[in-house]
């Protein structure tokens, strides 16, 4: 499995900004103790602190000797499998019965609707108790009987972290690993405004006690084919600029999902290249995943909060990363997102 990499000893000291958190480690732990079968899900189209999240957890429950199992509606990612290697992560088939546990813990999200077709499934257990971990805005009035949440925090995984700490368990590589990859994949590779020193405190002791930022990185970003440069391509030439270049528009109707999705083509590429240019606040991606129905993605500058737009359509996230899933047609869906960032950009204070 890889070697022991942390013991509890060599993990950071460090100085959490939330303390309000404490008494509800407390009751995650004991919850813990006193359980014996797990059940892991994260969100739908599960990214690197999604995985890495639930990763790092499994492999804490497991060194208590707890029965763990992950499972989600959407496939890992290929950029991610590598944290496959040592860690069993189920795919849920639409319809069946999820697997036998006495606890279920929804990781990086805190609504079972974001979970999708496993959200449904869990919807309809009685009895059964669920834990949140997430660091979004608005975690702690999700769905879980107790919300491990901080929206302060760079990711999720930083969460998982700091229980490590409390618990005293010791961390493998494989968890190690995961974490680090938690902490780039949501911030981009430290450089987005969520980069704070906790999370280069955290990242500091995984690489003094072991983990490889170089082989992290050729996981997650070498190895693309040459049909993931033409998508690249495509995806770019479909964007367009709104309000006197302060928007990045970015419509991705279905025939082009579909192509990414054979190719296994990483969408946020684009929004990464789109919000590198130059006098551009925020960028709107949207994505025509079925019919009359669209997922927006935001990515906003150190001027401009998305959150409330995303809530405003029914869906959250962060302050500068947000999302949501619209009913309707792409065009429609696209108008509509577009009139509400007009009204933000002429006052962002306001809000939406």
């Amino acid at each position: 499995m890889g070697s022991l990499l942390l013991s509890t000893a060599s993990l950071a000291d460090l100085s959490f900004a939330n303390q309000s958190r404490l008494p509800v480690f407390e009751d995650v732990i004991h919850s813990i103790e006193n359980t014996e079968s797990f059940l892991l899900s994260g969100h739908e189209r599960p990214d690197g602190d999604c995985i890495g999240a639930e990763v790092a957890l499994y492999h804490l429950l497991r060194s208590m000797g707890k029965q763990v199992q992950i499972l989600n509606a959407d496939p890992v990612e290929r950029g991610l499998r590598f944290l496959e290697k040592h860690t069993p992560i189920g795919v849920y088939e639409a319809g069946s019965e999820l697997p036998p546990h006495d606890l279920h813990f929804l990781l990086d999200c805190h609504e079972l609707r974001r979970l999708g077709s496993v959200g449904k499934a869990a919807a309809e257990l009685q009895g059964v108790p669920r834990i949140v971990i997430d660091h979004h805005v608005g975690a702690e009035r999700g769905d879980g009987d107790l919300a491990l949440c901080d929206s302060s925090a760079a990711s999720t995984g930083t969460i998982i972290y700091e229980l490590y700490r409390k618990i005293g368990a010791p961390m493998l590589q494989p968890a190690a690993e995961a974490i680090f990859v938690t902490i780039v994949a949501d911030t981009g590779w430290f450089r987005y405004s969520n980069t704070d020193e906790n999370a280069l405190a955290i990242a500091a002791d995984l690489v003094a006690n072991g983990v490889r930022p170089h082989e992290i990185y050729q996981h997650l970003h070498h190895g693309k084919s040459r049909e993931n440069a033409s998508l690249l391509s495509a995806g770019l030439a479909l964007s367009y600029f709104a309000e006197d270049g302060r928007v990045a528009v970015l419509p991705l109707p279905r025939s082009y999902m579909a192509r990414a999705g054979r190719h296994e083509f990483n969408t946020d590429t684009l929004l990464d290249a789109l919000r590198e240019i130059e006098a551009v606040d925020v960028v709107l991606m949207l994505k025509e995943i079925g019919e009359d129905r669209v997922k927006l993605s935001l990515r906003a500058s150190e001027v401009v909060d998305v959150d409330g737009v995303a809530r405003a359509l029914g869906g959250g996230g962060h302050r500068k990363a947000a999302g949501a899933t619209i009913e309707g047609p792409l065009k429609a869906a696209t108008e509509q997102v577009l009139g509400m960032l007009h009204e933000l950009l002429a006052d962002p204070s306001a809000g939406v």
